[in-house]
């Protein structure tokens, strides 16, 4: 089998509802699909999603890389993933979201010629069900209290509050008063370094005994985080700073807790799985991240790449949750707050190709 064309495609992802965060806005995301082509027919779908902010790739950087590195990959063995992921990573600096892009198609062309799902093919699943860690925020505490019971009606059990968008006291207020709402519950908070670490140690001095599980990079600088770590009453992830496999590794032995993980960092599944290895290696726990608003093609690899990983003590966020609208008729079923990892080969979803088309922005 070979490679014998990787064609793009951009599209526009939609939310339901705009994402607040303590810098930006996020009402669509502007993504990239890939398709991958073989000599027997076997079709592997990858996507890119643009995080100026975290990886420097937009839509246009996206599909300009993935077009120069997919012409480079024309000929060879789909099979090969390993070393194609090697060989586009020493190619060229950086260029992480569209290597991934490309690793995800691989894997699903892997999984298809196999006949096996994507976490067989990267360790086994060892679990079927990922509890879906659910985003909000908005400044307000009893706008968000009203979200965060009516979304534990609907069988949410993980929460991540964002913050930095409103007061810090409040938003202290409000997710301690969510860490105490009920039993059953995983509460975090994820500030996307909106704070100085003056303001973020006022914000952490309130959560002592509270039970958050975890607030993620509170502040931007690497060093102040570590500073926060030692005096926080509360475990701190590391996400923005924790842009690397390199980052990942510097954490450990830190006072820092955990790391964020995400496709579009660390170059897709073959990244994110050796992201997952240097965690276990140093103890560090993971957070999985889809980018917000991913289609469902990214949201099943991380969904395999969750099931395959030792754990996701941090939780994991796929990016699908809340789109408008989606490349598959069919997105990964969802029941009772959890997904279920999907059982097919590959990455077990089937692309409409026109609502491909329908999207292309």
């Amino acid at each position: 089998m070979h490679i014998t064309s990787v064609e793009t495609c951009p599209i526009s992802v939609p939310l339901v509802n705009p994402v607040k965060m303590s810098h930006v806005t996020i009402a669509e995301s502007h993504n990239v699909v890939v398709k991958i082509t073989t000599d027997e027919g076997v079709v592997g779908w990858g996507e890119g999603v643009s995080a100026m902010d975290v990886t420097g790739e937009n839509q246009g950087r996206m599909r300009a890389g993935i077009d120069d590195l997919g012409a480079r990959i024309v000929g060879r063995d789909p099979l090969a993933r390993t070393a194609i992921w090697l060989s586009l990573s020493r190619a060229v600096y950086g260029n992480t979201t569209a290597i991934g892009a490309i690793d995800i198609a691989l894997h699903d062309i892997a999984g298809k010629a196999h006949g096996v799902p994507v976490s067989e093919l990267i360790g086994g699943a060892g679990r079927r069900r990922i509890p879906a860690l659910s985003l909000l925020g908005s400044g307000k505490t009893e706008t968000d209290l009203d979200t965060f019971e009516q979304r534990y009606s609907d069988g949410y059990r993980w929460f991540k509050l964002k913050l930095g968008i409103g007061r810090i006291d409040d938003e202290a207020r409000t997710i301690v008063r969510m860490a105490a709402a009920h039993d059953d519950t995983v509460i975090c908070g994820d500030t996307n370094g909106g704070w100085t670490e003056h303001d973020s140690m006022r914000f952490l001095s309130q959560l002592e005994g509270s039970g958050v599980r975890f607030i993620e990079q509170p502040t931007l600088s690497t060093a102040a985080l570590d500073r926060l770590a030692i005096r926080s009453p509360v475990a701190i992830c590391a996400d923005e700073s924790a842009r690397s496999l390199d980052d990942v590794l510097g954490f450990g032995g830190s006072a820092v807790a955990g790391v964020s993980l995400k496709l579009i960092k660390h170059g897709g599944i073959t990244g994110v799985m050796r992201g997952a290895a240097l965690c276990d290696q140093v103890g560090l726990e993971i957070n999985l991240a889809g980018k917000i608003a991913e289609s469902s093609i990214a949201a099943a690899a991380n969904l395999h790449c969750a099931a395959a990983m030792s754990d996701t003590g941090f939780g994991c966020s796929p990016g699908n949750q809340g789109i408008a609208e989606d490349v598959c008729a069919v997105p990964p079923a969802f029941e009772d707050g959890s997904f279920v990892v999907p059982a097919g080969p590959g990455l077990g979803i089937e692309v409409d190709e026109g609502r491909v088309r329908a999207m292309a922005t």
